[in-house]
């Protein structure tokens, strides 16, 4: 009697959201930073703790914290996905969806794998289509699941030079 592993169904398509842990880092980050200078700066006399929110570097900081505030509500609002199927790549935000397929994709190329673990798994996907004469640019580590993204593409790339042949 012998056990049969079966390989797991492949769904068609497979979606990778836009990465926001980032923008709430460095929010945090920055705010830390700004709370710290801010009582460093001030001064504690007779019993109050006086903050110096006029200084150059407590505005600069501010203005940090919250152009990272806003800029990662407007992410978070955007929604903006990357979805991989057999056959073609759609980009999804809260407004809009482009979708190419296979037939109209020259070309995959990905980047070389970076030395180092801080940027992500690859530096950059260039894919050029057949209408359109920029190349378009994916940046897999800024989509969560990273290497799954990564091998989907290639999947897809791998797909489109069978096809040519």
């Amino acid at each position: 009697m012998s056990i049969q592993v079966q390989e797991p169904i492949k769904q068609a398509e497979q979606e990778f959201a836009y990465r926001l842990d980032f923008y709430w880092q460095a929010i945090a980050v920055y705010a830390v930073a700004l709370l710290v200078y801010a009582l460093l700066k001030g001064s504690i006399s007779a019993g109050a703790l006086t903050l110096a929110l006029y200084d150059p570097i407590v505005l600069l900081l501010g203005a940090v914290v919250l152009l990272s505030a806003l800029t990662s509500v407007i992410n978070w609002y955007m929604r903006r996905s990357v979805v991989v199927g057999e056959t073609f790549i759609r980009f999804r935000n809260r407004f809009r969806t482009r979708t190419f397929y296979s037939n109209e994709i020259i070309s995959i190329a990905t980047g070389r794998k970076k030395l180092t673990r801080l940027g992500g798994a690859y530096r950059m996907v260039r894919i050029r289509l057949v209408h359109r004469r920029r190349i378009l640019r994916v940046r897999p580590s800024l989509y969560e699941r990273e290497h799954e993204l990564m091998q989907a593409l290639l999947v897809l790339k791998r797909r489109l030079m069978e096809a040519k042949k």
